[in-house]
């Protein structure tokens, strides 16, 4: 779903039959409805992070650390 969305993937291993068995995405594919109930999946994209803000950091607030989209 990822690649067929454009999403760019990082990959952690080093293992060559690893990696070989990574890149055998390509031979299958979800069904339209498998796509539906994927979508359907409620997100959580943002972490608030509060512990990264703080008034001496370079984030202040919140709304500044994730450029106003919370």
């Amino acid at each position: 779903m990822g690649i067929e969305q454009g999403l760019t993937f990082v990959v952690k291993s080093f293992n060559k039959e690893r990696m070989r068995e990574n890149l055998r995405i390509f031979d299958w594919e979800l069904s339209s409805d498998d796509y539906k109930h994927i979508n359907e999946i409620k997100q959580h994209r943002l972490k608030p992070k509060p512990e990264m803000v703080s008034p001496n950091g370079p984030f202040k607030s919140l709304e500044e650390l994730w450029d106003g989209e919370i």
